[in-house]
């Protein structure tokens, strides 16, 4: 029996406990935090084809899991897979500051499994449409940089709603996620930003369009808004001198991973035909 580690970054305020995800492969928490933890028999002679084969499949389990993951708690993810014979090596996912403050969610115990098997099924079927968009989370929460994650990330959102412009954008993501729902899950100490789908999306487009082809930043996004609750006060005392587009940062990880859920958990399409969100089989 060969024992795989992908150690996953703490999760702030953990309420899931223990969470199987699949035969053999459970959240766990260990000594320093909580891990993804398989568990798989591996007949094979070391140094064999099938024993690299087999190992090469469980690492691959661990990854998806790891794009679920994220998809239902932005929170971050160390990228090291460790085996008995091997640690490697993949992109991090880097939290955004509140991703690495705020609540899990109790729900997402329940949600995990599924999520890993559509993600899965995303992957092996394969679905490119749904591929690009998972990659685009990865890339955007694997930069440092917080105007090249807005860029991927609001890439990725496009690329969902297959929007044309600002507009259809802004709709077409209202329409998914609900216009007036918050964006953001609030921290252990019940504080929440203020941000609504409908409120930063269009903004949210145009920064990216204006990065995309290299132009001046409009001056809204340069502002010190900081990033504020719901009381419209900042949600903590280092969040007071947040710019605009900092704040978007934010939006655009969490936007991104809400509508991949939506999309993965009810297989849903956006149909240029009928203009509107239907379920599909792909």
């Amino acid at each position: 029996m060969e024992l795989a580690h992908a150690l996953l970054s703490p999760l702030s305020n953990w309420r899931g406990g223990e969470t199987a995800l699949a035969a053999g492969l459970r959240i766990r928490k260990l000594e320093d935090g909580h891990h993804f933890c398989h568990e798989f028999d591996n007949p094979h002679p070391p140094g064999s084809a099938r024993n690299k084969k087999r190992r090469e499949a469980a690492v691959r389990l661990l990854t998806h899991a790891a794009y679920a993951s994220q998809i239902l708690v932005p929170c971050g993810w160390t990228g090291v897979i460790r085996t008995p014979e091997t640690t490697e090596h993949r992109m991090p996912f880097l939290p955004t500051a509140w991703g690495a403050r705020c609540v899990v969610p109790p729900n997402v115990a329940e949600e995990a499994p599924l999520m890993l098997e559509r993600v899965q099924d995303v992957f092996l079927k394969p679905i490119l449409r749904l591929q690009i968009a998972i990659w685009l989370l990865e890339q955007g929460m694997g930069a440092p940089d917080q105007h090249i994650r807005i860029l991927l990330c609001a890439t990725g959102l496009d690329s969902l709603t297959r929007a044309s412009g600002q507009a259809a954008f802004s709709e077409r993501l209202s329409n998914l996620l609900g216009g007036d729902s918050l964006i953001f899950p609030p921290d252990e100490a019940g504080r929440q930003p203020r941000y609504r789908v409908a409120d930063v999306a269009g903004h949210l487009y145009q920064l990216r369009n204006e990065m995309a082809h290299g132009l001046p930043f409009q001056a809204i996004f340069h502002k010190k808004t900081g990033f504020l609750a719901t009381d419209g006060e900042p949600v903590a005392p280092e969040f007071a001198r947040y710019r605009y587009d900092k704040v978007l940062e934010e939006c655009a990880v969490f936007l991104l991973c809400r509508a991949l859920r939506e999309v993965l958990l009810k297989q849903l399409i956006f149909d240029l035909h009928m203009l509107e969100w239907r379920t599909t089989e792909a």
